[in-house]
């Protein structure tokens, strides 16, 4: 089976069949006038406990994205607080001597599904609110309480239909190896804090877990989406490998390595950045050791509120950012909505991944780009700041983005607002188009960086989320591989860095040719830093070339393999303790 890719990291173990709540309480009509009074009591006590333990979870929220999921159970409280609700079941309570279980979950079941039928993902996340708000108020009416924490008690992978990050949070702690929901995604709230937590998860799978059966052996593909039941004992080595190349098995040995920069034996240099979300994740960037931030999504800042953000609440969120990273760069994406990623009423198309996203919609509303782009220049004082637009795939398109940094700079000079005035403005190469015409992209551009995740989709035809295309969804392809070298040789050639910000970047068997290549930084998740930066200290950088070059030269994806992974034995034996 095959979800989406919600938070990284490889999870083995049995299935933990977690169940929200209790079925919808039976409809229960009051015996009398007189216990309408003491239903409304009972309510009002009922929401007072809700909100008590949702501004409990609050406080236990972790810290990098403590304050995201601060708003996740504000949202919550301010449900819990609603007066019109509230007024609508003591409505019900009394015209229809409803008992105030079977009151609230009419009242609120109604708003609830009239969301779930919204396009919008983001509105139907709201929804997901208002269940977790109605379970936990029936429970309290009915007695029930939070009993789910005392059901996990041994380390599994937890399934569900629907899952809360109060939820998550309310089982024991160190028993979740990692979360798999039937809906969500990678906007999700689960997915904020699973990737908090480090835990693998996988959304949107699209079938009732609720089938299978407790303990089940499974396997889980975080950064892929993958679900494997049953897994076979090949299965299970293959996936225990590739966690053992994504997740430090040393973590005291690699801890000196923190502060020491990224340099082959023969003192070439490479900058190991990372990826993040969310500003607060610059700390798990500096405490893992990163050069700076490589991929800052901001989309997120959207897919947090369902709405664009005020060009004053950006500010603040970037100089957040800037400023934990204390001089070292901060490399932003513009807003890259659409395809998986949904813009607020956007139309529905056909095929979105090739449809308006990216820059395309950007320059569909160039006053929102514009006044990100003024944002991001406002904050560039106070530390580099590298700003980049993905989705190229032509020489005007980012002469028009590069206009529109360039008005950006001119409304500030205005309003007298210091920015940097040598910030760097570059694109994302992610399509075919890009690739072909990189040198003459390289005379505009002041930095690339390459988004593998999509240009290996638009390269091999392949749909990411199509199941039975799985085999075919990897970056060993050799037209892959060339088009990475003509890319780094453009870009070189056009004298400007060029980076990797792809998944394919983070994983231990692509680093080695791909520093071969010549690319000058690579970014990825925050938790393979240190061990991609022991796996650089241990080799060469002229043994790294001549695989980049044999790579390039084969034919055959298998022939890509057999030499990465020949090489990466001889590396790996030398990081052994």
């Amino acid at each position: 089976m095959r979800g989406i890719a919600a938070a990284p990291g490889i999870a083995s173990g049995p299935a933990f069949v977690y169940r929200v709540g209790h079925e919808a309480p039976p409809v229960r009509v009051l015996a009398s006038k007189e216990t309408v009074e003491s239903e409304c009591v009972r309510l009002d006590a009922a929401l007072a406990a809700v909100r008590e333990e949702l501004l409990r979870f609050k406080k236990k929220s972790p810290g990098s994205v403590g304050s995201a999921l601060a708003k996740i159970f504000d949202a919550q409280v301010m449900i819990v607080d609603d007066p019109s609700i509230r007024a609508q079941v003591k409505d019900a309570i009394g015209a229809k001597r409803l008992a105030a279980e079977s009151a609230f979950a009419r009242v609120v079941g109604d708003a609830q599904k009239a969301i779930e039928r919204s396009p919008d993902p983001y509105l139907r996340e709201m929804a997901n609110d208002i269940e977790a708000v109605k379970t936990r108020v029936i429970n309290q009416l009915m007695g029930h309480g939070a009993d789910s924490e005392h059901h996990l008690s041994l380390p599994s992978i937890v399934l569900a239909n629907t899952i809360t990050p109060a939820d998550i949070m309310s089982l024991q702690k160190g028993l979740v190896l990692g979360v798999v929901t039937q809906t969500g995604g990678q906007i999700s709230h689960v997915a904020l804090l699973a990737k908090s937590l480090g835990i693998p998860a996988v959304a949107g799978l699209g079938v009732d877990l609720r089938t299978v059966r407790p303990s089940t052996r499974l396997v889980i593909d975080g950064f892929s989406g993958a679900v494997i039941l049953n897994p076979g004992s090949d299965t299970i080595e293959f996936f225990e490998r590739k966690r053992r190349r994504t997740h430090s098995p040393w973590p005291k040995k690699l801890e000196a390595l923190r502060d020491l920069p990224a340099v082959t034996v023969d003192r070439h240099k490479v900058s190991i950045l990372a990826n993040i979300d969310l500003a607060g994740e610059t700390e798990l960037a500096v405490a893992a050791g990163a050069a700076g931030v490589g991929l800052y999504r901001t989309e997120y800042l959207f897919l947090q509120q369902g709405e664009y953000p005020s060009e004053a609440k950006q500010v603040e969120v970037y100089r957040r950012a800037i400023t934990t990273l204390a001089g070292r760069p901060l490399v932003v994406r513009s807003f890259d909505l659409g395809s998986d990623k949904a813009a607020p009423n956007a139309a529905p198309e056909a095929n979105p991944a090739l449809g308006v996203r990216g820059l395309r919609l950007s320059l569909e509303k160039p006053a929102i780009l514009r006044a990100q782009f003024r944002a991001l220049l406002a904050v560039s004082t106070l530390g580099p700041v590298w700003v980049m637009v993905p989705m190229i795939a032509s020489v005007e398109e980012f002469e028009v983005a590069r206009s529109i940094w360039n008005q950006a700079k001119a409304d500030l000079r205005r309003k007298k607002i210091p920015f940097d005035s040598k910030a760097k403005f570059g694109l994302m190469i992610e399509t075919p188009a890009a690739v072909r015409m990189a040198y003459e992209l390289a005379q505009r551009a002041d930095f690339f960086s390459v988004g593998t995740n999509d240009l290996v989709q638009y390269t091999t035809a392949v749909d990411r989320g199509n199941q039975r295309l799985q085999s075919l969804q990897h970056h060993w392809h050799p037209a892959l591989w060339r088009q990475l070298d003509d890319i780094v040789k453009a870009g070189h050639r056009g004298e400007i860095p060029v980076g990797i910000c792809g998944e394919m970047s983070g994983d231990p068997l692509a680093v080695l040719p791909l520093v071969g290549l010549g690319f000058d930084s690579l970014s990825f998740h925050p938790n393979s830093i240190p061990r991609i930066k022991a796996l650089l200290r241990s080799v060469s950088f002229a043994d790294c070339r001549k695989l980049a070059a044999s790579v390039v030269a084969s034919a055959t994806s298998g022939q890509v393999r057999k030499l990465v992974k020949t090489f990466y034995a001889r590396a790996a034996r030398k990081l052994k303790p």
